[in-house]
């Protein structure tokens, strides 16, 4: 009989005589007069006839490996898993990994792994020998191994060896490419990653596979994310969605949707983004995949101040955790703060000790940062702020060790908030400066990694905290540049909020309290913010010229460092001019307007502010990064020179211990 209604996908089983084509074209017929679409009656039969297959005595592995291919295409992992269970079959074992690595089971893997590797040697066609290293990417990637580079590097030879095998792909190598892709974007490697999404689609679009040109249009959409182009990613996500829809892959819609709903939140639009993962929610089959989506929903709906429903989603997401064995620490992490919230510190505290469980029972730098989150939320809930203080600094210390930026973001934010609380508290003004100092280091963040929505927003916190130190001036110009960004990007709420500050500032001149902005509301909203990339976006390194730290009280340098001999500044000229402007600027200003920088003919001089010293650094520009460097020694000078007492300049020379901590935090990075 003709074959011909036989897709692309089934090409590599459509002369299996095994398989019954002419049985399947019958319910294909019959399918479409139901107005079901012939991709999806296909999968259906395939599938159908496949789980029939798998509960005979000696089922045929080749019409089962057909079965979990179709279900592979519409995303239906458990039937896949069902009729794959007591294989020993290369081909369908290999295909069953793919089922586990999707649903996260890397007990599973492990056991496939493990009977592969007994059954393939040397000897075995290379087919078999190809799929096994699959097997073995794909385990070390779910257990996020760092043996997965040598199994990568062995996937590879393998293929460079055996040419037929990209010539004429099999399945499960197509899906190894897009696994190692996506790693490569996690790792911020776009470039790699880049190229490997342009294979996989010439293996997809040479064997016209759906599914795989599905999942290229999702790695390219990623990989947009971490170059910040994110009109871009979000039509590749459209694009996957469309696919995914012509094939009934629900999977991939559910997929899409999420993702949508990711570049939501990177824009702080958190209701839309709140509707994308609800839709995405509903998609959902696999729980590992529900579970991720809840504590999605239970971090949104926080954020909006819903707790009443953020508690359905979360206690649904724990309970299905605690069924799948999966320890998704976001869940336990989510629901601490959300009970620390609600004042019910003893069952808050109870879930606090489960996320500490799952973070320190893994080498994740992920977990160990939303472990510090909620504990930094519990210690708010407590009224302990310097505690609360102290773990949010640690929880930025690991985020910008291990570059993540959703914790990095989160850091800042949840210091400038946890010293604003303590301000309603004291009333310190140092508390107000220091609040003000963290929400400038997420404004700097986020002009560098260009995102325009949370640089807006964190510019109208700071006006508010302009507002409350009386320094409407200032004030108006953080709204003013924020009502630019919005209109520039077409958000009408952050315009409307732009809008009702400027208005606010007119009708009420006189706010002296954080009660009277609308501050709380935007610290709120900034911590729905969740960056589509998960990596920081490379930036040019500053030019470092001058470290100079100067004594308050006499105005003189105590000590001095040189990044480049060819461009020796005169140190004492430098610290009385930034003597005069300091003491100018707290004199106009306050403590609660600590300079901080200033910018003249190509240089910036950096301040950090110590009870004695003045700590100085002269670049060419500020970053984020630099001045996290710069904090970090000035607190390291302090610790270090605290209990000293120099009188005379010639003593000042005991300071120069400090050329090892210049060595230690600024050039040993820069090499």
């Amino acid at each position: 009989m003709s074959k011909k209604f036989v897709p692309a996908e089934f090409d590599s089983y459509s002369e299996e005589e095994s398989i019954p084509w002419a049985e399947i074209a019958l319910e294909v017929e019959k399918a479409e007069k139901k107005d079901t679409d012939s991709i999806q009656a296909i999968t259906n039969s395939v599938a159908k006839i496949a789980t029939k297959e798998s509960m005979k005595d000696n089922p045929n592995p080749r019409v089962i490996a057909a079965g979990i291919h179709a279900c592979l295409i519409r995303g239906r992992l458990a039937e896949a898993l069902f009729m794959s269970t007591d294989s020993q079959d290369v081909e369908v074992l290999a295909l069953r990994a793919i089922v586990l690595f999707t649903l996260s089971d890397v007990q599973g893997l492990r056991e496939v792994s493990d009977r592969l590797s007994e059954i393939v040697t040397e000897e075995s066609p290379s087919s078999d020998q190809v799929r096994l290293s699959t097997v073995k990417v794909l385990q070390a990637a779910a257990e996020q191994d760092t043996s997965v580079i040598m199994c990568i590097m062995e996937f590879d030879s393998l293929l460079e060896t055996n040419p037929e095998q990209v010539e004429n792909p099999l399945i499960e190598t197509m899906f190894t490419l897009y696994v190692v892709g996506t790693l490569l974007r996690e790792v911020g490697q776009a470039n790699r990653a880049s190229r490997i999404a342009d294979t996989l689609e010439d293996m997809a679009n040479q064997k016209n596979h759906r599914m795989f040109l599905a999942l290229v249009e999702n790695l390219r959409g990623h990989i947009c994310n971490l170059r910040g182009e994110f009109e871009q990613g979000e039509k590749h996500y459209i694009a996957l969605r469309t696919i995914s829809e012509s094939l009934g892959f629900k999977l991939g819609i559910a997929m899409s949707l999420n993702n949508l709903g990711t570049l939501r939140l990177n824009s702080l639009m958190l209701e839309e983004g709140l509707d994308f993962f609800k839709a995405s929610l509903e998609l959902m089959d696999v729980e590992s995949g529900r579970v991720v989506a809840l504590a999605n929903l239970g971090e949104i709906t926080i954020g909006l101040g819903r707790y009443e429903e953020a508690e359905n989603y979360l206690t649904e997401g724990i309970r299905l955790d605690e069924k799948t064995q999966i320890g998704v620490i976001e869940l336990y992490a989510w629901y601490t703060i959300l009970l620390a919230k609600l004042g019910r510190l003893e069952e808050s505290l109870k879930y606090l000790k489960i996320a500490e469980k799952i973070a320190y029972s893994s080498e994740k730098p992920l977990q160990k940062a939303a472990y510090l989150f909620s504990k930094g939320h519990y210690c708010i809930a407590q009224e302990n702020y310097d505690e609360a203080i102290s773990i949010f600094e640690d929880l930025s210390e690991v985020s910008r060790k291990d570059e993540i930026f959703e914790f990095l973001v989160r850091a800042e934010l949840e210091l400038s908030s946890t010293y604003l609380k303590a301000y309603q508290t004291t009333q310190s003004v140092d508390n107000l400066s220091k609040a003000g100092y963290h929400l400038n280091d997420l404004i700097q963040l986020a002009k560098e990694q260009g995102i325009q929505a949370l640089y807006a927003e964190a510019l109208l916190a700071r006006s508010d905290m302009f507002t409350i130190a009386g320094q409407d001036f200032e004030a108006k110009g953080d709204i003013e540049r924020a009502l630019s960004i919005a209109q520039f990007v077409e958000d009408d709420r952050l315009e409307n909020e732009a809008k009702a500050r400027l208005r606010l500032m007119t009708v009420t001149p006189e706010i002296s309290t954080v009660e009277e902005t609308p501050m709380e509301r935007t610290l709120d909203r900034l911590s729905g913010f969740k960056p589509a990339a998960g990596k920081l976006r490379e930036i040019p390194q500053p030019t470092l010229h001058s470290l100079i730290t100067l004594d308050k009280r006499t105005g003189f340098p105590i000590f001095v460092h040189h990044f480049d001999e060819k461009l020796k500044m005169d140190s004492v000229l430098i610290s009385g001019f930034i003597s005069a402007i300091t003491s100018f600027s707290n004199e106009l200003l306050g403590q609660s307007g600590l300079l901080r920088s200033i910018n003249h003919e190509g240089f910036t001089v950096l301040m950090e502010h110590k009870e004695y010293w003045i700590v100085t650094l002269i670049a060419d520009q500020e970053s984020f990064d630099l001045r996290y460097k710069l904090r970090t020694f000035a607190q390291s000078f302090y610790d270090e020179f605290k209990d000293l007492e120099v009188n005379d300049s010639e003593e000042f020379n005991v300071f120069d211990k400090a050329q090892g901590l210049v060595e230690i935090i600024f050039d040993r990075e820069r090499k």
